[in-house]
This record gives C-alpha cells, sequence and structure tokens, in this order.
C-alpha cells in the first residue's frame, strides 16, 4: 500500500505524540522528575552571567546631564541683625565658554550685574601651567611648565589659581581665627550647557581647597564633618588630621576646606 507523504508524516507525528505520552505517564507512575531541561536553562544563565561579568557589563546607565537653564535668582537681602560673617555666602561661580564670574546671591561678595571678579580664558599654548589642567590641550611640558599642543581636543581653561586666590581670600577675611558655622561652606557653580566636565571639574578643585604654591606638591585640605565621635572627642581635629568639627575648631583656611559643599544649578541666559 502507497502512502502519501502528508499520511507519512502524520503518522510520525502521531507516534511521537504516544511515545512522549507514554514517557510522561511512565515517570509519574514512578515518580521520577526529568530534571534536564532545567539543567539546561540554569547552565545557560550561569554562562551568561559569568561572560557577562568576565566582559565588565554593567547593566545600568548614569545620567550626567546638567540642569535645565534658567535665568540667575535676584539678590536676597540679609536679615541686619545677623552677623554677615555667620550668613550663608550663597557664592556662585558661572562658567561660560569664554569667562568665569564670581559673584553672590546674598550680594555680600558682588552680585550678577556687578560681580566681584571676572575670570578670562586662558591656558592656550606657550603660557604657564604646573599640570594638564591648565591648558586647553591638556598638556603642560613637565620641565618648561608651559603649555604645549596635544591631539586632544581643546577644552576651555580659566586661571584656576586666581580663581582659588579669591576664594581663600573671601574665606581668609570672613572667617579666619573664628568657628565657621557649616553652612558657610555652601557655594553654587553655575556652568553653561556646552562645558565640559574636565574644565567643569577644574573649578571646583579651585573652589574647593588652598592649592599649594606653584610647582610644589599638594597637601591634605581638612574637612568639616558632623561626625557624632568627633564632636564628643577632646580635640576638634581628627587624629590624621583630615577632619574637624567646625563648629569648635578655629578655622584656618590654608590648611580647611574653603567652599567644599558644592551645589550644582543650572546655565543662566
Amino acid at each position: 500500500m502507497e502512502y502519501s507523504a502528508h499520511r507519512v508524516r502524520s503518522k510520525t507525528r502521531a507516534a511521537v505524540k504516544r511515545r512522549e505520552d507514554d514517557i510522561v505517564w511512565d515517570e509519574l507512575e514512578s515518580g521520577e522528575l526529568n530534571l534536564i531541561p532545567y539543567l539546561d536553562m540554569v547552565t545557560n544563565l550561569v554562562l551568561f552571567l559569568l561572560a557577562s561579568v568576565t566582559a565588565g557589563l554593567i547593566l545600568t546607565q548614569i545620567d550626567t546631564t546638567l540642569p535645565d537653564r534658567q535665568t540667575a535668582p535676584p539678590a536676597t537681602a540679609q536679615t541686619p541683625a545677623t552677623n554677615p560673617d555667620e550668613q550663608p555666602l550663597k557664592l556662585v561661580a558661572s562658567i561660560t565658554r569664554d569667562r568665569v564670574i564670581l559673584w553672590s546671591i546674598s550680594g555680600l561678595e558682588g552680585t550678577l550685574a556687578a560681580p566681584k571678579l571676572v575670570f578670562q580664558r586662558t591656558g592656550r599654548d606657550g603660557e604657564a601651567c604646573d599640570g594638564p589642567y591648565m591648558c586647553e590641550s591638556n598638556s603642560c611640558d613637565p620641565v618648561t611648565q608651559k603649555c604645549i599642543p596635544s591631539r586632544d581636543e581643546p577644552a576651555p581653561v580659566f586661571d584656576y589659581r586666581a580663581i582659588n586666590d579669591a576664594m581663600f581670600e573671601i574665606a581668609n577675611r570672613r572667617y579666619a581665627g573664628k568657628q565657621r558655622k557649616a553652612e558657610t561652606y555652601q557655594a553654587i557653580l553655575m556652568a553653561d550647557g556646552a562645558i565640559p566636565y574636565s574644565t567643569i571639574v577644574a573649578v571646583m578643585g579651585a573652589m574647593r581647597c588652598k592649592l599649594p604654591e606653584f610647582g610644589k606638591e599638594a597637601t591634605h585640605c581638612a574637612l568639616p564633618t558632623e561626625d557624632p565621635a568627633l564632636k564628643k572627642a577632646p580635640s576638634p581635629v581628627s587624629p590624621d588630621g583630615k577632619l574637624y568639627d567646625t563648629s569648635r575648631a578655629t578655622y584656618d583656611p590654608k590648611k580647611m576646606a574653603l567652599f567644599h559643599d558644592i551645589l550644582f544649578s543650572s546655565g543662566f541666559e
């Protein structure tokens, strides 16, 4: 008897189905479960995880965008009964493509209309430097201490030492030799959306602590802390000299933070 291809396939599928049913029934009667498919799944999953870790895959997304722009807030009047040196200055460093503007929302250290200081763009080839961060080319000759050309994309650079000197002058004039309030360490960094992160980081470094003298090694800068253990300790300064209780320690801007508590704000029009 001749069978068509369709009938042969149908009979084959029926035979396979009967065999599968027989196997399932045998497993149910014997009380055994076929774990091979599950083991295959677990093995494949483990291999995938191992491959992911080995390749260094990071399955996450970090949002590193700066806030949207907005107009600068107006200067706020301070309470006359309060000592100006005990009030937050709300110091602002506004970074544009060609300058950094230093002013304060409080009006105690200039305003946006009449800023305290303006720092023009610098760091061109041939100008003095003590590190790549001071050069638009991100390359500083360690022998001549001059900026030299490189293949890196030029980035805006400013006189970070002058910015640091201005921050030091404000902190020294207002707080040196006193117990400085914790809220006075706060400053605002307002960056234009086109400013690269390398420039932002360099400005932050100029705001945080006193920079070492030109060509000299940097020393550690002590930071204020709210650590309960240090507040109870006899000395307001930690044994390693890196932390201090600002409510008890006598402030020294040469060894302690200037404006390390930096808030990020949007650029301005």
